[in-house]
């Protein structure tokens, strides 16, 4: 039976508060399985589940095959199964770049920086793809998996009025897009499985923290509530509904 969690980027603010969703959450022999750069850093959790720790990095997308092998490897021996894939009965990649030390969002055309867009592209796009493109080609073709992808309402085209945060917006949009073409693929290959890409809203993280000081307290989510939030969503989605986006309170919206 598949039972077991898997989320990736359990180190940051939202990552971590859906790692304690997935506890309140999950049947009393299902697994818990998290992914981060540094897992040794990872906080200790008080629960009776087996916690399985695993490093990814996204920041240089060519070592991802390789790594999520040795991450495979390692997860099966820990698990105790040959297949531990199988046993997945729902998915979070809660990663993200928006800027840090060295790069930061663009309001102007003129700030355009290859480098910074790489990176960009590399752990918004690019990396998540890869990782889906590894871990799906692990999973049997009927199995009932609930996949949910951050994503972000600033990754829509249609939605996009202010202009600025090229390389977010792009690489999100990109995202987008291939979380729709996944899902086309996967309702002839896997009909049982749910990939939606979802907006968490403005939450309270590193992420968000520099660009929040003009937000109201009371739009400026907490992660426990917009990871409650987007738990009941995703458990409310089916595959009929992969490839959409979707945000936090359950509205869809337009690419």
């Amino acid at each position: 039976m598949n039972q077991d969690i898997l989320v990736v980027g359990a180190s940051g603010s939202i990552g971590h508060a859906l790692v304690n969703q997935a506890l309140l959450h999950l049947p009393a022999q299902a697994r818990l399985v998290r992914m981060a750069r540094q897992p040794q850093r990872l906080p200790s959790l008080n629960t009776p589940h087996q916690v399985i720790d695993l490093a990814m990095d996204f920041s240089d997308p060519a070592h991802i095959p390789e790594l999520f092998e040795q991450a495979y490897q390692a997860w099966s021996q820990a698990a105790g199964l040959a297949q531990p894939a199988e046993h997945l009965a729902q998915v979070w990649l809660a990663t993200g770049l928006l800027h840090d030390a060295t790069m930061q969002p663009e309001k102007r055309y003129q700030s355009l920086n290859a480098t910074a867009m790489q990176r960009a592209f590399a752990v918004n796009s690019i990396g998540p793809s890869l990782l889906l493109s590894q871990l799906i080609d692990r999973l049997p073709r009927r199995i009932a998996l609930k996949i949910g992808v951050l994503s972000a309402r600033v990754g829509s085209i249609s939605d996009n009025r202010m202009g600025g945060w090229y390389s977010y917006r792009a690489s999100k949009a990109a995202l987008n897009m291939l979380l729709k073409t996944f899902a086309i693929e996967l309702a002839r290959t896997h009909p049982q499985l749910t990939l939606m890409g979802m907006q968490p809203g403005t939450t309270r993280s590193d992420l968000s923290a520099p660009f929040s000081r003009h937000v109201a307290d009371s739009d400026l989510q907490s992660p426990e509530f917009t990871a409650a939030h987007l738990y009941q969503v995703l458990a409310s989605c089916q595959p009929s509904d992969s490839g959409k986006l979707i945000d936090f309170m359950g509205e869809f919206f337009e690419p």
